[in-house]
């Protein structure tokens, strides 16, 4: 027997499908997370085109740039949903604010820009538990770890992102 037909019957080419050397075109490994994702869509896709009510019909051109262009549709409407819901435009607000800070920062004059992930109840909890606000965790984290040594580097300003209002948190 042959080398290659050694390989023709080894269990690992047995599970080696026409689908896996399709989506290896799209040079994801099977490690990748995307793998199963793209497996799975790839193969809804051939499933559509050889349903019963495609069967009397050979695949055309027309009915696969059809579902292609249903499905491009699908996506943006999903994009579209997503880029203009509420919470994500916040979100966008937020990283674009700090995209112009770094952009407009002269980092030649020895300035540099920290960033504290805090949310407001953490705040809120750090100076309910102080007594006063030079014991908190915050005043510490600013002021006693920069200034309270040799050395420390000063802070030249402190900006936040929280929506505020007048009601209890």
């Amino acid at each position: 027997m042959s080398s290659t037909a050694t390989q023709q019957n080894s269990p690992e080419n047995s599970t080696y499908s026409i689908l896996d050397s399709i989506i290896a075109e799209t040079r994801l490994t099977p490690d990748d997370d995307a793998y199963g994702i793209a497996k799975r869509g790839v193969s809804a896709f051939i499933e559509e085109l050889l349903k019963p009510h495609n069967s009397g019909e050979p695949v055309k051109k027309a009915m696969v740039d059809r579902m292609i262009a249903e499905i491009d549709a699908k996506l943006s409407r999903q994009m579209d949903e997503i880029l203009h819901h509420a919470d994500f435009q916040s979100l966008e607000s937020a990283w674009r604010g700090l995209q112009l800070l770094v952009e407009r920062t002269n980092f030649r004059e020895n300035i540099k820009i920290e960033i504290l992930n805090v949310s407001k109840q953490d705040l809120l909890d750090d100076f309910e538990d102080s007594p006063e606000v030079m014991q908190s965790g915050l005043y510490k984290h600013i002021y006693t770890a920069e200034y309270g040594q040799f050395g420390g580097s000063r802070w030249g300003r402190s900006l936040a992102n929280y929506f505020l209002s007048p009601s209890a948190p």
